[in-house]
């Protein structure tokens, strides 16, 4: 599975993921998935950035994404 790299990400987007991760800690990947699948977090500060990840980059994304990515 090829791994997605952090030059694909535009600053807003890595900055809005890794404090999403920081806060959700080890099954952050699942979480978020959940919360774009069922729309939860809409109503989060971060919801507008995490739902135009998902928009731009489809949830696939988060098949070779690490912290390091983001970083």
């Amino acid at each position: 599975m090829p791994k997605i790299r952090s030059p694909n990400l535009p600053p807003e987007h890595r900055a809005t993921l890794k404090a999403y991760v920081l806060r959700n800690g080890r099954f952050w990947k699942r979480k978020l998935l959940v919360a774009w699948s069922t729309g939860r977090k809409a109503e989060k500060p971060e919801g507008p950035l995490l739902r135009e990840v998902r928009n731009r980059h489809g949830p696939s994304l988060l098949q070779g994404l690490s912290l390091s990515h983001i970083d």
